[in-house]
Parts: C-alpha cells; sequence; structure tokens
C-alpha cells in the first residue's frame, strides 16, 4: 500500500499465508528466502511487484467535542502496482472519500492523486531480508479541498524493510514465522506556508514512519512443523501495523498522530483479503475505531504473460 501512513492516521484525526498446495514462483511478489512479505494495509511493503488493490475500504467515526459534530468519514480507494524492470516499479494510489456529519450536510470528494517510483536495491534470501528506496508524489489540488485533501503537493523519499526471522535456532521454531516490516519517509511540502483570503496555510514537513510485525501460519506449518490447524487458518498471517506522523518542522498546531491496526491477510495464491481495526494511537488521533478491508490482486499470478510481467 504506497498511500502516505499519514492519511492513515489523518482518518482517526477528521473524524495472509500461501497455501502448501499453491506453489509461488520464485521472486513473485516479495519473497525472500521461504518469506513472504504480503502487501500491509496502513503501510507499504518493501517488494516490487504487479499488483493491484481494489477496492480499499476505510470507515472511521468520531465523538463529537466542544463545538464540532460528530463524524463518520468514509473512504473508497484503489492502487495500482507495475514493474518496469524487475526491481524498479512505480504505484498510482487514488480514492474518494465521504464525511458525514451530524447536523449538517455530507462533504464528499476525490482524494488527491499520489504516485510513487520504488527501486528493490538489497535481497538476503538465507537472512529473509529485503528493502527498497522509493520516491512518493502527491499531487496537490487533484483532488477535494471539502474533504481534507491539500491545494498544494509534497514529496516524500521513503525507506522500506523487511525482515524474516527464519534463520533462527531450530530450538526456538514457533519464533521462526514472525517477521518485521516497517517504512521511513520524509515528507516535503511543496508550499510551507500558503497565502490565502482567510490568513496564512502552514504546511510543516513530517516525519512518517510505519512497522508491523507479522506472523505467518504458513510458514509454521511449511518450515517449522505442521501442526494438523484447518487449511483456513494455515492461509493467515495475523499482524499489528502501526503508523505515526509527527511533524519535522514548526508543526503551527499540528501533533503527533497515529493508529495502531491489528488484522490479520489471508493469502489465497493469487488473491489476498485483509481487514485491520484502526485504533487511534494517542488522543491527537482521535477517540474511536475504525477499520480497513482490502482485496488486492497479484498480477503477476492472474497474468505472467502480459501485464503481470515487468515491462523491460
Amino acid at each position: 500500500m504506497s498511500r502516505p501512513i499519514r492519511a492513515a492516521a489523518a482518518l482517526c484525526g477528521t473524524g495472509l499465508a500461501l497455501s502448501a498446495a499453491i506453489p509461488a514462483p520464485v521472486h513473485a511478489h516479495g519473497i525472500a528466502g521461504d518469506r513472504l512479505f504480503p502487501a500491509t494495509l496502513s503501510i507499504d511493503d518493501p517488494a516490487v511487484g504487479d499488483e493491484l488493490s481494489l477496492p480499499t475500504f476505510t470507515y472511521q467515526p468520531q465523538s463529537s467535542s466542544a463545538g464540532s459534530p460528530e463524524t463518520r468519514s468514509y473512504g473508497y480507494g484503489a492502487e495500482w502496482d507495475k514493474t518496469i524492470t524487475e526491481h524498479l516499479g512505480i504505484a498510482i494510489n487514488d480514492g474518494y472519500s465521504v464525511i458525514h456529519q451530524q447536523g449538517s450536510n455530507s462533504l464528499y470528494g476525490w482524494n488527491d492523486l499520489v504516485t510513487t517510483l520504488k527501486y528493490q536495491f538489497f535481497e538476503n534470501d538465507a537472512h529473509e531480508v529485503m528493502m527498497s528506496a522509493g520516491i512518493q508524489r502527491e499531487w496537490g489540488g487533484t483532488g477535494a479541498l471539502r474533504v481534507g485533501e491539500d491545494a498544494t503537493g509534497w514529496t516524500q523519499p521513503t525507506l522500506y524493510a523487511g525482515k524474516g526471522f527464519g534463520d533462527l535456532p531450530a530450538g526456538v521454531g514457533l519464533l521462526r514465522p514472525f517477521a518485521l516490516t516497517g517504512e521511513l519517509g520524509y515528507q516535503f511540502a511543496d508550499v510551507p506556508t500558503a497565502h490565502t483570503p482567510d490568513g496564512p496555510s502552514h504546511n510543516p514537513n513530517f516525519w512518517n514512519i510505519g512497522f508491523s510485525v507479522q506472523y505467518d501460519m504458513h510458514y509454521l506449518q511449511t518450515q517449522v512443523k505442521d501442526y494438523g490447524l484447518p487449511d483456513v487458518v494455515n492461509h493467515l498471517i495475523p499482524l499489528v501495523e502501526f503508523a505515526y506522523a509527527t511533524p519535522a518542522t514548526a508543526g503551527y498546531g499540528a501533533t503527533t498522530t497515529g493508529t495502531i491496526a491489528p488484522g490479520f491477510l489471508y493469502e489465497g495464491g493469487s488473491y489476498q483479503i485483509g481487514v485491520e481495526a484502526l485504533i487511534p494511537a494517542n488522543k491527537a488521533s482521535g477517540t474511536r475505531t475504525g477499520m480497513i478491508a482490502q482485496l488486492h490482486f497479484y498480477l503477476d499470478d492472474l497474468f505472467p504473460s502480459s501485464i503481470g510481467k515487468p515491462v523491460f
């Protein structure tokens, strides 16, 4: 998922494992050794691939406070990831938001378009490590201001990493299905201070930080021990994602916000289903829990000879 993690945090503020019967091609998806780094929902994974997320649905309620109405925010998103070469890819991300405000008309409109250029520069199969670097770009003014989109855009260099623990000793086998992924981005505002009829509007830079903790049930079954669990369980990756944004320059009222997102991914070979709760990480992030759900397709499995392979 390439939509910046600050967007997930802002939702609060605005009130998968593969089956053993399904062989995985070498280097398909985000695979390092025996480890699959799945497409996570709140932050981006470290892989470059041919994938489609459609739809991604988010829901975030926000309790009313003094002088402000109760709101319910709904988001409908899509993302297309396309490989240019085996290790270089682009992503296009957009969506539509609807905000219901108690006692007033609903607000609705398109989100700003976000594009990402990403390069996977390191992979170590023996130690299940993968690293990438990318540049994200939000194209300001392409979305609706009434739903909180920006009139000006920003650019964000980002590092992505993943580490599986399959290289741990066999004596601690139950720990080997664990994996960590993370991203670190620095978001530069195009216009730090915009002058409007209502006065100056400040756009600070942000540090965007996120990580996930995952437990791959298919890895447990195939690489540690088959405990005879139901087949549906062996397709699951339970996980928790953490996503935070904190001002890197003078915040002008902006403060650290974030979400904690426990949930699961279900891997069906050529597709993935993900569901997570969106829990505000602090009071500034909101007061009520929302949710995110996504249907994700691996195009390299579905269309290996056409749109699922690199351009070059």
